[in-house]
């Protein structure tokens, strides 16, 4: 099986180059309201070919993970962590701004493969029906998903899935080059908790992952 791929970017449909990276970022804070954007640059359009037919276009966003679960379009997505003051409720997150772009698909976008345990086997692309059989229906749906507060470190933060791409069947792609949430929260009666230097430990390398850091 070869893979021909090109890049695909708001405003400009089949251009080729080095790919950029995404990126996100804080763009405002205010009491008890984070504000954050999250960018993407373009991504990579793949022809999977076999030796009679093309089967399916692989969608690819430069440094970010896939959907996994076999059977469902593996679409990028693509974890983001915001620092929350500790023992804050968070009351609501919407998107209050968006950006995209649509593109035409030759063919389908490729499933998730099936789990093997053969290493010899090609693996399997089962297109589940329930999905690809709904035209004009996008998925997954959301531009996000909450997952909920977790600890890293010292740090209370908010756990967001972010889904730049939506996948419409057969044969269409929305690229969300921009993506600005709003995150209101509740103060709660929990007291900081005292660190050394006046900056809170986490987990080391996970400093850049994290939004809002310097502001709890």
């Amino acid at each position: 099986m070869t893979k021909l791929r090109k890049w695909l970017k708001p405003g400009l449909f089949g251009s080729t180059g080095t790919a950029p990276t995404k990126q996100s970022e804080l763009i405002e804070k205010e009491t008890s309201i984070i504000k954050v954007t999250y960018e993407t640059k373009g991504l990579w359009e793949s022809t999977l070919q076999s030796i009679n037919e093309i089967n399916f276009k692989e969608i690819e966003i430069p440094n970010i993970g896939q959907n996994l679960e076999p059977g469902e379009p593996s679409l990028p997505q693509e974890g983001l962590y915001v620092a929350i003051p500790a023992g804050a409720t968070i009351t609501s997150i919407k998107v209050i701004s968006e950006k995209k772009k649509t593109f035409e698909l030759e063919s389908q976008v490729k499933p998730a493969p099936q789990p093997t345990f053969d290493k010899r086997s090609a693996p399997e692309f089962i297109p589940k029906k329930d999905i690809y059989e709904k035209e004009g229906e996008a998925f997954p749906g959301v531009l996000f998903k909450d997952l909920g507060m977790k600890q890293l470190g010292d740090v209370h933060v908010l756990h967001l899935m972010m889904y730049p791409v939506q996948y419409r069947p057969p044969k269409t792609i929305d690229l969300y080059s921009k993506i600005e949430l709003e995150i209101s929260y509740e103060l709660g009666a929990e007291k900081t908790i005292p660190t050394r230097g006046g900056r809170k430990r986490v987990p080391s390398g996970s400093e850049d992952q994290i939004l809002n850091l310097d502001n709890v």
